[in-house]
């Protein structure tokens, strides 16, 4: 199975290695690092950036699942670009490969992760490009087997240093965990394309600054076969899934010192669908479709504080407002809040915590009575997490993260509790080689019979940044 990966990514695999070598790769001079630019990161728009799980399934959201920065190791030189080649290699063990509630099915898979960073090199302005892939290939069950990719490109171009205008472009092929509602039922996983477009302007006068910003970002689910209750194959219909959303808003800080700012922030958020939301499955008659397009609003109020190389804190709270198209759906108005924390307790023990509460779009249904199937118009997702990472030595680290995510979903009964666990160990065998050993937990607690479960997953990860 794993020779099998690198045959079928074999091309990926040398463009990922060769490219940078045959671009004129070179060292940097004397043979030492490359000197990064002393300009800041390329702003992505967004205020704080979820971890990976904070929405059931990681399913899109309102922020784009955060890319990775490259491992440590010296890039490559091309031009006055600065390139960093890496591949991760992954071996897990499942033990609930389908999120089942009873008798849950177990296997093992490889996941293989070529990724490349290119980087400008430059005393003023930015240019970032990144492409990546993620190939899962299970031993048993190999329809579960899946292919994402992702490539984007971001800039930034600094008309003065208190001005600039940013923008970028993301494409991706994901597909739904089945453990998201949406997903459970396929014979196959759920695929879905992303088209992100964000751009930006920033201008600070004094201690006052401003960023307007916007994004546009267009979903479009693959349909999947189900297995009906009398034996039959039906396909799911996921085109009423597919729709763009469309964000913008304004933000306006005053820095109080150069450790702290407060910030307002307005912001519109809309939602449009390319169909009506179908809402009747195969064993009821044909019911009223819906119309789930709306437009929202969102009024925050937060604050920065930045210690360096201690403590750096983004928090805010607010009022959500979201009104449906549908006047069956009820128009929601909710506190809404959120902050990310990173604590550098001693040299060698960081804590980090994440909290947030968004509205998510979703397809799940409840069904009451025979022949009474609703449809949820949304879900409220309210997610936390903390999690601890300490240095034992300059090559070994230990890890630990806990999270609890509540989904309550809106117009229908139900709600959802998960709650997850992780614990890992790290070990840098060397410069370009890191190991990472892992154990997670995850678990279900729904107010709907059947739908909860729990799922064990050990996993062991090769990385290898491509470097000098």
């Amino acid at each position: 199975m794993f020779p099998q990966v690198f045959r079928r990514h074999a091309l990926i695999l040398a463009l990922a290695l060769a490219w940078p070598l045959c671009a004129t790769a070179q060292a940097t001079k004397n043979g030492s690092p490359a000197e990064t630019s002393s300009t800041p990161p390329v702003p992505s728009g967004e205020t704080v950036t979820p971890p990976e799980d904070a929405r059931p399934g990681a399913a899109p959201g309102r922020t784009v699942k955060p890319q990775a920065a490259p491992a440590a190791g010296t890039p490559f030189q091309w031009g006055s670009f600065l390139v960093y080649p890496e591949i991760d290699v992954t071996y897990f063990y499942d033990d609930n490969v389908y999120y089942l509630n009873s008798s849950p099915l177990s296997d093992h898979a490889w996941v293989l992760s070529p990724a490349l960073w290119v980087q400008s090199n430059w005393a003023q302005h930015a240019l970032n490009f990144y492409a990546a892939v993620d190939s899962t290939q299970y031993q048993r069950y190999e329809t579960e087997n899946t292919d994402d990719y992702r490539v984007s490109a971001e800039g930034r171009y600094d008309i003065s240093a208190n001005t600039n205008v940013y923008g970028g472009a993301r494409y991706s092929q994901d597909h739904e965990d089945r453990e998201s509602p949406e997903a459970r039922n396929g014979l196959l996983p759920t695929r879905y394309w992303q088209y992100r477009y964000y751009g930006g302007f920033f201008h600070q006068i004094d201690r006052l600054s401003i960023r307007i910003a916007g994004t546009a970002n267009k979903l479009n689910y693959d349909d999947v076969p189900f297995l009906t209750g009398g034996g039959g194959i039906q396909i799911i219909n996921n085109d009423d899934r597919d729709r763009w959303q469309y964000t913008g808003g304004v933000r306006l800080g005053y820095e109080v010192s150069p450790r702290f700012e407060p910030y307002l922030q307005l912001a519109v958020d809309n939602r449009k669908y390319n169909e009506l939301a179908d809402q009747t499955d195969a064993s009821v008659p044909p019911a009223p479709q819906y119309e789930k397009s709306s437009k929202g609003q969102r009024y925050l109020a937060g604050i920065k504080w930045n210690v360096p190389r201690t403590v750096k804190l983004d928090a805010f709270a607010g009022l959500l407002k979201q009104n449906f198209d549908d006047p069956r759906f009820s128009d929601i108005s909710k506190p809404v809040f959120g902050g990310a924390l990173l604590w550098a307790i001693t040299a060698d023990t960081r804590l980090s915590a994440y909290l947030d509460r968004t509205l998510e779009e979703t397809a799940v249904t409840y069904t009451p009575a025979p022949n009474d199937v609703r449809l949820a118009s949304s879900y409220l997702n309210t997610y936390a997490s903390a999690g601890v990472n300490h240095r034992l030595t300059q090559a070994w680290s230990l890890r630990a993260d806990l999270s609890k995510s509540e989904v309550d979903y809106q117009n229908i009964d139900r709600t959802d509790d998960y709650y997850g666990a992780t614990f890992g160990v790290g070990y840098r065998l060397h410069p370009n080689v890191f190991l990472d050993l892992s154990y997670s937990y995850r678990k279900l607690d729904s107010s709907i019979p059947g739908e909860d479960f729990k799922k064990r997953m050990t996993l062991m990860r090769v990385a290898i940044p491509f470097s000098h």
